[in-house]
């Protein structure tokens, strides 16, 4: 059961990183032509079909003169969010680790008398047994 569930979730995430490419390659073969969208991050969204070369994506794109944005359109863009970015925009990581306020004081502390003596090591001080397959010579 648990196998079946991981592979539907890879699957799944799968299809999430190759749907936009895969939409893109049969709407060409198709003979429609291309459509590209660029999310800024000023909250614009610019929109066009056929090609997009480097100087029309430049043109674009350049924010040396900054436009004013009215209130309407920040709102807009609050409220509606671009499906290929909200993917990777989301907060999907885990919450970050407690830290302890202050640093634990007890790293000198004393070990029992017999740690220090002991002939042979001890088990927390040996090497680890190598848990690896044989290296083929």
């Amino acid at each position: 059961m648990w196998r079946r569930a991981l592979w539907l979730s890879c699957f799944a995430i799968l299809l999430n990183a190759l749907a936009p490419s895969i939409s893109h390659a049969l709407s060409l073969c198709k003979g429609q032509q291309r459509s590209w969208e660029i999310c800024l991050n000023d909250g614009q969204r610019l929109s066009g079909s056929g090609e997009l070369d480097y100087a029309t994506f430049l043109a674009l794109t350049d924010r040396s003169k900054p436009q004013k944005q009215t209130p309407a359109q920040t709102e807009k863009m609050a409220m509606e969010d671009c499906g290929y970015c909200f993917t990777h925009a989301a907060s999907f990581a885990p919450p970050p680790a407690e830290r302890p306020l202050l640093a634990e004081l007890d790293g000198n502390r004393l070990l029992p008398f017999m740690l220090y003596r002991a002939p042979v090591p001890l088990q927390g001080w040996r090497a680890s047994i190598p848990r690896g397959p044989p290296v083929l010579v």
